[in-house]
């Protein structure tokens, strides 16, 4: 029998995706991944989509690093 689930296709580069899966592996009882498809593409609940944004946001901006930053300190 057939099971149909109802997500949300994210595609994205091998990096961002490894950053998708510790967070939801820190999710806890909010994990948000439904499947890992292949090495660009994850399944994500519909009802996540924002909070991953957010928290996927955050963690690219505190991975961000900037030489003009630098020189300027």
């Amino acid at each position: 029998m057939v099971k149909a689930t109802r997500g949300v296709l994210v595609t994205c580069d091998a990096a961002v995706k490894q950053i998708l899966l510790q967070l939801d592996e820190n999710a806890g009882r909010r994990r948000f991944i439904i499947a890992d498809l292949d090495e660009t593409h994850v399944l994500i609940s519909p009802d996540a989509v924002e909070r991953v944004r957010a928290e996927l946001e955050d963690a690219l901006e505190a991975n961000h690093w900037n030489p003009l930053a630098v020189e300027e300190q």
